[in-house]
C-alpha cells in the first residue's frame, strides 16, 4: 500500500472533520464534537493559525471501502514548557481501522516529530486514552514515556460554564469555532 503524509490544505477540512468524528465515536464521545469544516477552514487558513494537521492520503485506486482517500490525521500545536522551552503538543493521531498496521500511524507520528525538531522544540507531547491498550503499546514501542505513570502529572481542563463562573460572569458565549455540524 502506498500513501503520502502531508500538511493539510483547505480542501481537506471535510475529511479531517469526518476522521475527528470517527475518533470521537470510538471513544463514545461523538456528542462532544462541535468543530465544523467551515470553522476549521476559517481558524486554520483565514487567521494567524495556531494549529496544524497532517493527513495521510492514499491514491484513488486504494481508497477506503467508503471511497475516502484521506485515511488518517494528526493534530498538533505549539506550546511552551516553562522548564524546557517550546514543545509541540499533539491531541489526536487517528488512522481508519481498515488502514491500520500498514505504517500510516508511524508515518504520521514521525512527521509530527520532525515538525517538533524543525521548530526547535525540546519534545513532542501528546494525549492518549488509557483504554486503548493497542495505541498505548504503539507509543511505548516508539519511545514515548507515560508521564502520568512516571511523574504523576495529570491533565485537567475547565470547560466554558465553569470558566465564566470563575471570572464572575454569566455563561460564556460559544466560540464560532465550535459551531455544530
Amino acid at each position: 500500500m502506498s500513501f503520502l503524509v502531508r500538511p493539510w490544505v483547505k480542501r481537506d477540512a471535510l475529511d479531517v472533520v469526518r476522521l475527528v468524528r470517527e475518533l470521537a465515536a470510538s471513544h463514545n464521545a461523538l456528542h462532544q464534537v462541535k468543530t465544523s469544516p467551515e470553522a476549521l477552514r476559517k481558524e486554520g487558513f483565514e487567521k494567524d493559525t495556531i494549529f496544524g494537521y497532517l493527513v495521510a492520503e492514499v491514491p484513488p485506486v486504494q481508497k477506503s471501502k467508503d471511497g475516502h482517500t484521506i485515511v488518517g490525521y494528526q493534530f498538533h500545536y505549539l506550546s511552551y514548557c516553562t522548564w524546557d522551552g517550546p514543545v509541540l503538543f499533539g491531541e489526536d493521531l487517528y488512522v481508519m481501522p481498515e488502514f491500520r498496521g500498514r505504517g500510516v500511524g508511524t508515518a504520521l507520528l514521525n512527521r509530527a516529530c520532525k515538525i517538533a525538531l524543525e521548530k526547535g522544540c525540546s519534545q513532542f507531547r501528546f494525549i492518549s486514552a488509557e483504554k486503548h491498550q493497542t495505541t498505548t503499546a504503539f507509543y511505548h514501542k516508539k519511545g514515548a514515556v507515560n508521564v502520568t505513570d512516571r511523574d504523576t502529572w495529570h491533565i485537567f481542563r475547565i470547560d466554558r460554564d465553569p470558566l465564566a463562573k470563575l471570572v464572575g460572569g454569566a455563561a460564556a458565549k460559544p466560540n464560532p469555532v465550535s459551531s455544530q455540524l
